[in-house]
């Protein structure tokens, strides 16, 4: 079974030139690029049958020259996990999105919020 990054990597490949990685964005690779953080696992839950659920939550920062770009890239790879959650094939919600800029590198960005829920 994929983790959670790989997955998210996998699902960006198609939206994501520059592709998705983590922490950190490679130097002068293509865009639109996005980097994905693991943020926090919140304290584990158990259902009541006593198997205990894990939530984890990732940030998704997408970047691209223009802000358009950033936002419609940004926004694909979100409605691909969108369709994964409908689906059933894994387990989570979008919590935000939410616009940036930074001025160091005069890129246009959007953060997303995912919480992933799994055995």
């Amino acid at each position: 079974e994929m983790s959670i990054e790989q997955t998210l990597v996998t699902m960006a490949a198609p939206h994501l030139a520059g592709g998705l990685h983590p922490n950190i964005a490679p130097q002068n690779g293509a865009r639109p690029y996005g980097v994905y953080t693991h943020i926090v696992s919140p304290t584990q839950n158990t259902l009541s049958d006593g198997v205990p659920i894990h939530h984890d939550i990732f940030q998704v920062d997408v970047w691209d020259a223009i802000y358009q770009g950033a936002l419609a890239a940004g926004d694909a790879f979100a409605a691909a996990l969108q369709a994964a959650f409908d689906a059933g094939t894994l387990t989570g919600v979008q919590r935000s999105r939410r616009g940036r800029y930074d001025a160091e590198t005069g890129l246009h960005g959007f953060t997303y919020e995912f919480s992933f829920w799994y055995h």
